[in-house]
C-alpha cells in the first residue's frame, strides 16, 4: 500500500522545483527573493493547525497549478493584447480627456527626483506586477492552507484577468509619458513602433494597482504584524511606482484600487460558500487519506 511518509522528501523536493520555477519565469533578481524570504517570516503565527503529510499533496498540485497559469498566461496575454489592438474599436477614446484634467498626470509626484528613488521605483514597477501576487501565494501555502492560497488567487489575478478585459477592449488609454511626448522614465526597450504602442495601451483601470491592492487588503487580515507591515510598504510603492514613473494617470489608479477592492470581496464570497468548503475539506483530506495507510 501507498505509504505517503515515505515519499515526503520526494514531495519536498518536487515542491522546492515548482517554487525555483515561479523565481525563473520572469527571472527573479536577489531583491526580489530576498523580499519573498523576508515575507515569509513569522508564517507560524497564521499557520493552520494541521499537519505538512495532511497538506502537502494537496497544497503541492495547487501551487502547481497556479505555477503554470503563471508561466503560460503572459504570452497568451500579450496575444490577446495584439489582437485587441488590430481589431477592437474601441468606445471610449480618453488620452485628451485625462491629460486635460488637472493634477491627473500626477505632476505633484515628481517635485522632487534623487536618482535612489528613481531607481528604487523602477525596480518595484518592474517586478511588482507579479512578485506582489507570489508572495502571497507562496506564504499562503507556507501557512498550510488550501483556502487561503484559493482567495489570494482569485482575488488577486484569477478573477482580475478576465474582468479587466471588459475595460482594456472598450477604453482606449495609454501611458502618461506616452501621451506627453515625454520620455519612458522606466527607459524601456521598444522592438519596434507598434510594439510600443501596444506596450503603453491598456491604462483604466491599472492592473498593477490592482494586484497590489488586493494583496494589501488580503495581507491585512494576517495576524502577522511583520507581514503585515513588508506587504503594506511594498505594494503602497507599487501604486505610488504607477504615478511617479508617469505610467499611470491618477483616475487609473483609484480605479484600480475599487476594482481590486470588487474582486477580493468577491473572491471571499466565493471560498467562504459551503460549497469551497466541502472542496477543501475533501482536497486537503488527500494526505490524511494516504496517512493512514500503511505498508
Amino acid at each position: 500500500m501507498f505509504n505517503l511518509k515515505l515519499f515526503m522528501p520526494l514531495l519536498w523536493l518536487l515542491t522546492a522545483a515548482v517554487l525555483i520555477g515561479v523565481t525563473q519565469v520572469d527571472g527573479w533578481g536577489f531583491m526580489s527573493i530576498l523580499v519573498l524570504l523576508l515575507a515569509l517570516y513569522g508564517t507560524n503565527k497564521d499557520m493552520k493547525n494541521i499537519t505538512w503529510g495532511q497538506f502537502i499533496p494537496a497544497g503541492l498540485v495547487t501551487l502547481t497549478i497556479f505555477f503554470f497559469i503563471y508561466k503560460y498566461a503572459n504570452p497568451l496575454w500579450h496575444d490577446v493584447v495584439g489582437w485587441q489592438t488590430q481589431n477592437i474599436k474601441y468606445a471610449f477614446k480618453w488620452n485628451e480627456l485625462f491629460n486635460s484634467i488637472p493634477f491627473n498626470d500626477a505632476a505633484w509626484m515628481r517635485i522632487w527626483q534623487p536618482k535612489w528613488l528613481t531607481h528604487y521605483m523602477s525596480w518595484v514597477y518592474m517586478n511588482g506586477f507579479t512578485l506582489s501576487y507570489w508572495i502571497c501565494i507562496i506564504r499562503a501555502f507556507f501557512t498550510k492552507d488550501v483556502k487561503k492560497m484559493g482567495v489570494y488567487a482569485l482575488g488577486g489575478y484569477l478573477l482580475q484577468t478576465p474582468f479587466i478585459l471588459v475595460f482594456y477592449n472598450t477604453v482606449f488609454l495609454q501611458e502618461v509619458w506616452y501621451v506627453q511626448g515625454t520620455p519612458d522614465m522606466l527607459a524601456r526597450t521598444f522592438e519596434s513602433a507598434a510594439h510600443e504602442y501596444t506596450t503603453v495601451l491598456n491604462c483604466f483601470p491599472s492592473m498593477h494597482t490592482s494586484i497590489a491592492f488586493a494583496a494589501l487588503l488580503l495581507s491585512m487580515k494576517e495576524k502577522s504584524k511583520w507581514y503585515r507591515w513588508l506587504i503594506g510598504i511594498y505594494c503602497t510603492s507599487i501604486i505610488i511606482s504607477t504615478l511617479y514613473l508617469k505610467i499611470h494617470w491618477v483616475i487609473d489608479v483609484v480605479a484600480g484600487m475599487a476594482f481590486a477592492y470588487g474582486c477580493v470581496k468577491l473572491a471571499e464570497w466565493m471560498v467562504n460558500t459551503k460549497a469551497y468548503d466541502r472542496f477543501t475539506e475533501k482536497f486537503e483530506g488527500i494526505g490524511e487519506r494516504f496517512l493512514k495507510k500503511k505498508d
